[in-house]
């Protein structure tokens, strides 16, 4: 495993091997660009400085064939948060960055001199101006791109990410997108419009008839597994609408309700009747589940679930056509759908109009293009609450809110208030055990979180999919690990390393600033809590587990036994 450090400034590029005891503690993607970020950031460096940094890191277990193991994640200092955060993507992208030779993971530092690409092509890595390309919406770059390099990936920002907008994202193929905290917009900063690339090597293996064995039976353990192919792999994320609404969990109105009354038009069996025209899906995954639907004669990506919520029950909108549209808007501009659709909601709560939705596409463009009213709503909610003199806006350390409304789900109100970047669903989902599952103790839901925030940190750091990762877990990951690179992996060092890469974040964000006072709620949902009590407990017994002082800082012992401590 190798680092690069690209000087966009200058064309420089440094390589550097991983040493085996990083590799061993933090594995790759995520874990590795946290790790790499706490040994390179300078304290004083603004999320959009030249000098700050963007990784782009894969993992061990990319195009090895392992299911699911197709992943990227972008790494740096959230224009949004103010903290530092990852954003990961699926797709092809990742797959062919890590067939680059040498290349586990991108150190982007300083600025191109003019609008440019980084171009990546096995050994050579070079810095292209192309000014050309500034401007353009997503699809426009991407066909001008794959016109010169038809053999290439590309990943890439839309306006929304040259205009440094928040919370701007980073756009791979198809509906793929790194898409919160803003990333886009550092990669912007840096006068990047896209990275492209191509690698042809294999990736090198240990043990190649081990890991043969250990891909056929992952691939038969996701397709045994009925819920995920006969529920998401038929119908998409948006499988989850009609279990949410109905257990009274699916924010509505900018989070004003947590039902909404018209739900069963976006639900997704409606969907796929109505919609669907086409399935696809990612390299080595047998689960079909990115959607592309046709609209008025034109097809087009399907809403994710977490869309398809921001610009419908929280805009109380039930017209799938409109939702599609403004997805499709979002995605062209380089926006991320949860913080847009968030914003514009609360705005129009503002507004007192969510009578008429009339507003909704022409809002995206202006937070896109930061124009007139856009240019409140671009910075965030937590920033336009604070301008227009509110409280309503929904999002915890800066991160708006996503689709599952803390108030029926405590194991993500937990979630939410203690997740590294803010208002994360991703990072510890406890959705599906708390609506088919007995009602949890306060311990239950501290131990549940802790677990799930751990676990979905070694699944970020392999990188493999969000939606495999509990039907194979650590028992298929450990063994595969050990097969791909000859380490000594194995499941309860791989359940040391989710803690350790999850405290190495929050060590970096408690120096930026995050506080036990920011591992909180929007008041509106502690308002409308029925058992706040068992959140205020749970969160007590989260910190103890984490070993985190009142302040929310970790203390010096769990450090140490991490290998943290700054006293080593």
């Amino acid at each position: 495993m190798e680092t690069k450090v690209v000087d966009l400034s200058s064309g420089r590029v440094d390589q550097s091997r991983v040493p085996q005891e990083t590799r061993l503690q933090y594995i790759g993607g995520l874990g590795l660009a946290a790790r790499l970020m706490h040994d390179t950031y300078q304290e004083g460096w603004e999320p959009l400085n030249e000098s700050s940094p963007l990784i782009v890191a894969v993992g061990p277990l990319n195009a090895t064939g392992m299911p699911g193991a197709n992943r990227v994640v972008f790494y740096g200092h959230s224009p949004l948060t103010g903290l530092m955060a990852g954003a990961w993507m699926g797709g092809r992208f990742g797959n062919a960055l890590a067939r680059t030779t040498g290349t586990t993971s991108l150190t982007l530092v300083n600025r191109a001199s003019q609008p440019s690409i980084l171009h990546i092509d096995d050994e050579q890595v070079e810095v292209l101006p192309r000014p050309d390309l500034w401007g353009l919406n997503v699809s426009e770059a991407r066909e001008s791109l794959r016109a010169d390099y038809p053999t290439h990936q590309v990943a890439l920002i839309g306006p929304a990410g040259e205009n440094e907008v928040p919370m701007a994202c980073i756009r791979g193929d198809e509906g793929h997108a790194a898409g919160r905290c803003g990333l886009g917009a550092v990669m912007g900063s840096k006068n990047i419009k896209a990275l492209v690339v191509r690698g042809t090597r294999r990736t090198p293996v240990a043990h190649a008839e081990e890991l043969a064995d250990l891909i056929k039976n992952a691939i038969e353990a996701l397709q045994g597994n009925e819920e995920l192919m006969e529920r998401q792999g038929r119908m998409g994320t948006v499988e989850v609408a009609q279990p949410v609404n109905e257990f009274r969990g699916w924010p509505t109105a900018n989070h004003q309700r947590r039902y909404f009354e018209i739900g069963d038009k976006l639900y997704g069996e409606r969907i796929l009747q109505a919609y669907v025209t086409r399935s696809t899906t990612c390299p080595h995954c047998p689960v079909r589940c990115r959607k592309h639907v046709t609209i008025d004669g034109l097809e087009m990506e399907a809403p994710e679930y977490e869309s398809l919520w921001a610009f419908g029950p929280e805009n109380v909108v039930d017209d799938y056509s409109l939702i599609a549209r403004a997805n499709v808007m979002c995605n062209e501009y380089g926006l991320d759908t949860i913080s847009a659709g968030n914003a514009i909601s609360f705005y129009r709560e503002y507004l007192d109009g969510f009578a008429s939705a009339d507003l909704l596409l022409p809002l995206i463009e202006k937070i896109a293009k930061r124009e007139d009213e856009g240019e409140l709503l671009a910075d965030g909610v937590r920033e336009a609450q604070k301008e227009l003199g509110v409280d309503f806006g929904m999002h915890v350390k800066g991160l708006e809110l996503s689709a599952y409304d803390p108030r029926a789900f405590l194991g993500m109100a937990l979630s939410y208030s203690t997740n590294n970047r803010g208002g994360c669903h991703s990072r510890a989902w406890t959705v599906r055990p708390e609506v088919f599952g007995a009602e949890f103790t306060a311990q239950q839901l501290a131990s549940m979180v802790q677990d799930r925030q751990n676990s979905g940190s070694v699944r970020d750091s392999l990188i493999v999919c969000v939606f495999l990762h509990s039907t194979l877990g650590y028992k298929a990951y450990a063994p595969a690990l050990r097969a791909v690179t000859g380490l000594d992996y194995s499941v309860s060092s791989l359940k040391e390393t989710g803690e350790r890469i999850f405290q190495i974040e929050r060590l970096m964000n408690v120096r930026l600033g995050a506080s036990s006072e920011q591992d909180t709620l929007p008041q509106r949902i502690l308002d409308g809590m029925e058992n706040p009590e068992k959140h205020w407990e749970s969160k007590a017994l989260y910190y103890q587990l984490r070993h985190w002082d009142t302040d929310g800082a970790p203390d010096e012992s769990v450090l140490r036994a991490l290998g943290l401590s700054s006293e080593e």
